[in-house]
């Protein structure tokens, strides 16, 4: 065969080459000039049945490109298997061999004994941090339900009351519940926020784009803040425990999934009190407890955990000026406030 003749049948395969792979190429590939005649283009173009197909423009501008355009967008729900908030499956049997269900959902919280200021003889605001991880606290924070269902952890009760019972959510600019956010809001805080994914036909085109909730580990939420009031009422001569806020705690991590020191800080707040009713109808279940379950309100209300003192309104007198406390200044704040008694008959 003469060299002219191959030079010509290796060009011409070159063509249709290139003008296959550009019939082929998806709406996420980098949009080239064609070397291909406008009117051969047109025809190209014109055969597609699929948006999907043509080719953006040579701006390469997709927000305005026509692959994007009348293509569905579905919102996955999510399932809540394993996920931060969501409800768990429903089993189709009785999963139990209980004749009746434990769970009280008309229960409401004791009315606490009224506090007035010309009775409170002195008076401590304390911010402390609870760790799940610790032995006593993972009985509570990490315990599953013998039915299998993640929805009694303290986090999922949290956002679920957010989200259904109309409780309010605030930002985390200050602890003082000054700034109301959304449940999605609140939800975001914890780096999930939302995902939009394409979804494509069997010839590798995209049909269209599914919107879903980035998956984040309820076990990765293990840290809980209080914010709370120690009174000593010189009425009946007890001291009382108010707790006023709760919040997840979580630190920042960055893209690569490296996790900043010294960066804990609460997600949102919330006012206690508008979460005692949500916390009294939610019981763990403790097979190593002769009644079998506690309630939620009961782990705060009878002190049934373990936490440190992040900073309280005795530490200036006590000359602590740094945050959080040090062990040793930690546990010198419990011991006045265990003490507190004494000190407010002593002013």
């Amino acid at each position: 065969m003469k060299p002219g003749i191959t030079c010509n049948i290796i060009v011409l395969f070159l063509l249709i080459s290139s003008s296959v792979a550009a019939q082929r190429r998806s709406a996420y590939d980098t949009p080239v000039k064609s070397s291909t005649p406008a009117k051969e283009t047109k025809n190209t173009t014109s055969k597609s049945k699929s948006p999907a197909t043509e080719p953006a423009g040579e701006s390469g501008d997709y927000n305005t490109a026509v692959p994007y355009q009348n293509l569905p967008v579905e919102v996955v729900e999510d399932q809540g298997d394993g996920s931060l908030y969501g409800t768990s499956r429903s089993s189709l049997r009785k999963d139990n061999i209980l004749e009746d269900d434990n769970m009280d959902s008309t229960a409401v919280p004791l009315d606490y004994t009224p506090l007035y200021a010309a009775d409170a003889l002195y008076r401590v605001r304390v911010w402390r941090t609870i760790d799940a991880r610790t032995q006593k606290n993972a009985r509570y924070f990490y315990n599953k339900a013998i039915e299998g269902e993640d929805s009694k952890r303290l986090i999922n009760i949290m956002l679920k009351a957010v989200k259904e019972d109309s409780v309010q959510a605030f930002s985390n600019v200050d602890d003082r519940f000054t700034t109301p956010i959304t449940f999605e809001e609140a939800l975001a805080g914890f780096g999930g926020g939302l995902d939009t994914s394409a979804r494509y036909d069997m010839e590798g085109n995209i049909a269209g784009y599914q919107v879903r909730n980035r998956a984040v580990s309820p076990d990765s939420i293990y840290k809980f803040r209080l914010k709370e009031e120690w009174l000593f009422n010189k009425r009946d001569g007890k001291t009382y425990v108010r707790i006023l806020g709760i919040a997840p705690v979580t630190s920042y991590t960055t893209s690569d999934g490296y996790t900043m020191e010294n960066s804990e800080h609460a997600v949102f707040w919330i006012y206690y009190p508008d979460l005692r009713k949500a916390l009294v109808r939610n019981k763990i279940t403790n097979p190593l407890n002769i009644n079998g379950y506690v309630t939620w309100e009961e782990v705060f209300e009878n002190r049934l955990f373990e936490s440190n003192i992040l900073k309280s309104s005795l530490d200036a007198e006590n000359g602590f000026s740094n945050t959080p406390l040090t062990g040793e200044q930690a546990n010198e704040i419990q011991k006045q406030l265990n003490n507190l008694s004494a000190r407010g008959w002593a002013k």
